[in-house]
């Protein structure tokens, strides 16, 4: 089985909001990225982290993880989880993030 590649990533990174983005695998493994970011370490922590988050999420009877959303003063990671890989993508804190998940989200259906 071979590395797969989010098929509309170049669409999602060329998101007006969308500072830098990657893809990685669920151990971490960086297969795409974008943007002007330390993707090979995001790609490591996004794996980490959405491995210990799904855990919780498993405990606390939340079901499958889909989504999360960390915000710091600058900049917001919104991280979701499809096919088995990983995409991370940060915006400006300033920016309503309902609305970028929603365009987000149109991207991801298709």
């Amino acid at each position: 089985m071979g590395e797969q590649k989010m098929h509309n990533f170049q669409l999602v990174a060329s998101i007006p909001e969308v500072i830098g983005a990657v893809v990685s695998d669920l151990q971490g493994t960086l297969l795409q990225s974008s943007g002007e970011i330390d993707a090979e370490s995001i790609g490591a922590v996004v794996g980490y982290s959405t491995g210990l988050l799904a855990s919780a999420g498993a405990e606390l009877g939340l079901g499958h993880l889909e989504r999360f959303v960390l915000a710091g003063p600058t900049r917001t990671c919104i991280v979701t989880i499809q096919h088995q890989e990983l995409l991370g993508v940060y915006i400006d804190s300033s920016r309503p993030v309902a609305n970028f998940e929603k365009k987000l989200d149109a991207i991801l259906q298709r």
